[in-house]
């Protein structure tokens, strides 16, 4: 049934196409997706978990980061063309503390370190990622055929490289200046606060006053905007920014990413400062 769906979204947009779509509004709205709000809460509460594990045994918390750097000199991440995986606790920098999932991590992990199969708060977590990312590929895949450029995720793969990241914001986060997505598209699967995320789409020169929220059609939808990595086809990332709101929140965003992709040096319009 999901998958129908997302067919059916796209054939939709014919009267407007991807590509435009973009152009006017930086996003697709996609009204529907495979989880509601219970399973992304489960997501949150063993995230929870994990962090106040890492955090109190910092033995382990050095091992998963020396897992990490491992894992980015090995052929597998290039699939990803990223260095960002695993824990980044910026609770006392950022006012954040993140987590990047992929599969390959996942596999890496339990590969070479067999004693992280015997930690429960892990083995839950990663269970959880890679449950919750696995349909999306599909979403990825849908848009690039609508936009002539499937072959950008060519691989032995049938899905594109999806890397999860699960977001905690703490109250003391600040944020400064919105960014670009150094992805192929980004997908805002789930918040527990819709209207801290805003947008505009990419044009030559950005104010604040161009970025706002989202209007959604219904408060699970899910958001799909391009990254910089489709630059070259002249489809260019949506600039967007997560604003302070003083409270603790969660999202989850599953990023496609482009296999074996050299990062190209493209001067995008500068962002505002906010």
């Amino acid at each position: 049934m999901f998958i129908i769906f997302i067919l059916f979204t796209f054939q939709s947009l014919c009267a407007i196409p991807l590509a435009e779509q973009f152009k006017q509004t930086g996003y697709l709205e996609i009204c529907d997706k495979k989880y509601g709000i219970e399973k992304f809460d489960s997501l949150y509460a063993h995230f929870d978990k994990l962090i106040e594990f890492l955090q109190t045994n910092p033995v382990w918390a050095q091992k998963l980061y020396i897992a990490k750097e491992r894992f980015i000199r090995s052929k597998a991440k290039h699939f990803y063309s990223t260095d960002f995986f695993s824990f980044y606790d910026e609770s006392t920098t950022r006012g954040q503390i993140s987590f990047y999932y992929s599969m390959h991590f996942h596999e890496f992990i339990y590969t070479n370190y067999k004693e992280f199969k015997q930690v429960p708060e892990i083995i839950r977590f990663f269970e959880i990622c890679l449950e919750i990312q696995k349909p999306y590929g599909d979403i990825f895949n849908e848009a690039a055929n609508e936009l002539g450029i499937k072959t950008i995720f060519s691989s032995k793969l049938e899905q594109p490289p999806i890397l999860f990241k699960i977001i905690k914001y703490l109250p003391s986060y600040i944020a400064t200046k919105p960014h670009y997505d150094g992805t192929a598209f980004s997908l805002f699967l789930d918040s527990t606060d819709n209207q801290s995320l805003l947008l505009s789409s990419y044009k030559a020169l950005l104010k604040i006053d161009d970025f706002s929220s989202p209007a959604r059609t219904t408060q699970t939808s899910i958001l799909l905007i391009p990254g910089s990595f489709l630059s070259e086809f002249s489809i260019y990332p949506t600039p967007h920014i997560v604003t302070k709101s003083g409270k603790t929140r969660y999202a989850t965003i599953a990023f496609a990413m482009r296999p074996n992709y050299i990062s190209q040096i493209t001067k995008f319009a500068t962002l505002p400062n906010f």
